[in-house]
């Protein structure tokens, strides 16, 4: 499957820009809280858009689907988004005539490192591809592409087509997808040739990933994702409640190389044993170039990245090495 790659623009919900002025949207649309799961301020903004969308009625969010039984109530699973199609549009064998298709999503936003595995994907057989898919991994290597999307397809799409999730909806869904939104950063910014083999969308959002003396000496170098000379960059550190969105930001929450780089060094060396995570975390940062005259003062994104402290590779070597779950 190719998630996205050949959707039917018409059939997507608005952009942003369109839904901003709406009511509700301020609230809607405001960066996550730093309490706030990003994966829940992506749903929040899914649900969004779905509920203005012309032509589709959202039937259900975060529905949950249970079972009764002689030894109680077991609860089965929820179905992130439930919708139909405009009236008019052709119908399931599920649905009443004229009623538009029940499409189920399920919604998951991630932020994936690959750690390449070797040889080319594109004449991978199906065992190594697993390999390439589970190669993509978190930067705190809790998780991996290959494990999520597997647990998406084996137990959250089925859902919608039990007796239970049917009753709750009156009828059976027409199509289950995976509505799989992110990143994929790619080792200094290099993307591997024959990675549509897997799957993935060609216009999928990427960035890089980098240890710090490959960062160093790629700006140094003046090898930094976009840079010119003709333009000044400056880095900003970009808040996880943020990565969703493109940072625009004022001058002074960025930050010249030489100070990003000397504060990284010295949060890979955090001595405390307390603080052994943020000596071991990745971090996000964001190459940024000024906004221009329409918005004087303020710094846009150009390109971003994670800069890896020292050992992350050879942990994450480690957690692909690990059985599928």
């Amino acid at each position: 499957q190719r998630w996205l790659a050949a959707a039917d623009p018409r059939q997507l919900p608005p952009t942003i820009e369109e839904l901003s002025a709406l009511p509700g949207a301020v609230q809607a649309l405001a960066p996550a809280a730093r309490s706030l799961r990003l994966g829940r301020h992506a749903e929040r903004l899914l649900h969004f858009a779905l509920e203005h969308g012309d032509g589709i009625e959202l039937v259900a969010s975060n529905l949950p689907v249970r079972r009764h039984g002689a030894h109680g109530v077991q609860t089965l699973g929820e179905l992130d988004f439930v919708w139909r199609e405009s009236a008019g549009s052709s119908g399931g064998a599920g649905n009443t005539a004229g009623a538009g298709q029940l499409v189920h999503w399920e919604m998951a936003a991630k932020f994936y490192l690959l750690v390449e595995p070797g040889g080319d994907a594109s004449e991978a057989s199906p065992a190594e591809r697993t390999a390439w898919l589970q190669a993509f991994v978190g930067p705190n290597l809790v998780d991996r592409l290959g494990d999520k999307l597997s647990h998406i397809v084996r137990r959250q799409l089925p859902l919608s087509r039990t007796p239970e999730a049917e009753a709750l909806l009156g009828g059976r869904v027409d199509r289950s997808e995976i509505y799989l939104l992110g990143w994929l950063f790619y080792r200094d910014g290099r993307m591997p040739a024959g990675l549509d083999a897997l799957g993935l969308n060609p216009a999928h959002l990427r960035g890089w990933w980098s240890t710090l003396e490959q960062w160093a000496q790629r700006v140094a170098l003046g090898s930094s994702e976009s840079s010119t000379a003709a333009t000044p960059v400056r880095w900003h550190r970009l808040p996880r409640a943020r990565w969703l969105s493109p940072a625009l930001v004022p001058e002074h929450d960025t930050e010249p190389f030489e100070t990003l780089r000397d504060a990284l060094a010295a949060r890979f060396a955090e001595p405390h044993r307390d603080l052994a995570w943020r000596r071991e975390s990745p971090v996000m940062i964001c190459e940024m170039e000024p906004a221009g005259a329409s918005a004087p003062g303020w710094w846009r994104e150009r390109s971003r990245g994670f800069v890896v402290p020292p050992g992350w590779e050879e942990r994450a070597r480690q957690r692909i090495a690990q059985p599928p779950r």
